[in-house]
């Protein structure tokens, strides 16, 4: 049985992995940095970018007002004079709203691409992996979520209360339009009966160029957690694979329950997440036929069995992927407890804080 999903990036995706492959191409020299500069430089990019992503959201919106006062003014908007400004504003609303969006994914996936540079992440095709860096980059970028994927029987969504997300995604959504008209509502009761309110719906363009600012900096504050969570990924796949004829069968077992249960507790198969799952699995050469491989009670259970070694890195790789989207979630900390007869414990909560202050 195939444990891969046959996943197809859609369309906004594969325009994004060929807009960073051009990027790519067209370095002439490549960055070369250590992963210890990659602070100072992502959060030049992330300054740079917000800065930009301003003036984008700006400009057009300042434009379309600016133009919208030569479209003659209606009466009526279902009379046969309406047509023509109806259609107008129309076609001014598609054009500046394309040009706004085009340039914010456009600026998004230039930044993204020098962000990875920063941290000599490769931006290279891995047929093993669902999500190489490219996708990455391009989901990211382009506000694309992830896949749902499924793999090996782990389902990250047992947990996920899908009306609360619905309702939350909504709100974020219309959270500008709303920050639009109070602001209108308030100028003018203030402006209202002076000379300046002709100008009030010009605060349509601060606003927008504030919002698209602050788009930027949580997609690009996230991108940034994502590569220093890929970066992490890698120092622990190579520990593995440096060690992996000391792994007893029960110490690979109890390695991949702890990434499939920080998976399901995160409530998204995170890029980071598969691709740890997809080496380790190649690393082990493991056929899968482990059940439940998601439940908590079968964790804990396979701790028990484990050497003390191959135990405390189990729970160490658990704090660590509970930590690679920033955040650990209530069922995450109602996980230490239940795990806390490994000695070390409070040593490795620690250092696990540490790791997600630097995040």
């Amino acid at each position: 049985m195939n444990q891969y999903p046959n996943y197809k990036p859609g369309f906004l995706e594969k325009w994004g992995r060929s807009v960073l492959y051009k990027i790519n191409r067209s370095r002439i020299s490549k960055n070369k940095s250590s992963i210890e500069n990659f602070s100072e430089h992502s959060t030049k990019i992330i300054r740079i970018s917000v800065c930009l992503s301003f003036c984008i959201g700006f400009i057009p919106s300042f434009l379309f007002v600016a133009l919208s006062h030569f479209i003659p003014k209606i009466d009526h908007i279902f009379s046969y004079q309406a047509i023509l400004p109806v259609v107008v504003t129309t076609l001014l609303i598609g054009i500046f709203t394309y040009i706004e969006f085009y340039l914010l994914f456009l600026t998004g996936l230039y930044q993204a691409f020098y962000m990875a540079e920063s941290a000599n992440l490769e931006l290279s095709e891995e047929p093993e992996l669902i999500t190489p860096v490219p996708g990455l980059l391009a989901r990211i970028a382009l506000e694309i979520p992830d896949p749902e994927l499924r793999l090996f029987g782990i389902n990250p969504y047992k947990r996920l209360n899908r009306k609360k997300i619905f309702i939350k995604t909504l709100l974020y959504k219309i959270k500008v339009m709303i920050s639009n008209l109070f602001a209108k509502i308030i100028l003018k009761a203030i402006f209202g009966r002076t000379g300046l309110r002709i100008y009030i719906e010009y605060i349509a363009a601060p606003i927008t160029g504030l919002w698209d600012a602050y788009v930027t900096y949580k997609i690009l504050h996230e991108l940034r957690m994502r590569i220093i969570s890929r970066k992490i990924a890698e120092k622990i796949l190579i520990y593995i694979e440096q060690n992996q004829k000391q792994f007893s069968p029960k110490g690979k077992e109890c390695l991949m329950r702890a990434i499939a249960n920080s998976i399901v507790f995160t409530k998204t198969f995170h890029p980071n997440f598969e691709y740890l799952l997809l080496k380790l699995v190649k690393i082990f050469n493991i056929p899968f036929d482990m059940n439940e491989m998601d439940e908590p009670d079968q964790f804990i259970n396979s701790l028990k069995f484990c050497a003390e070694g191959e135990k405390r890195l189990a729970i160490v790789i658990f704090l660590i992927g509970s930590c690679f989207d920033g955040t650990m979630t209530k069922e995450e900390w109602d996980m230490i407890p239940k795990i806390s007869f490994i000695t070390d414990l409070e040593q490795m909560l620690s250092k696990t804080e540490f790791l997600l202050k630097s995040i």
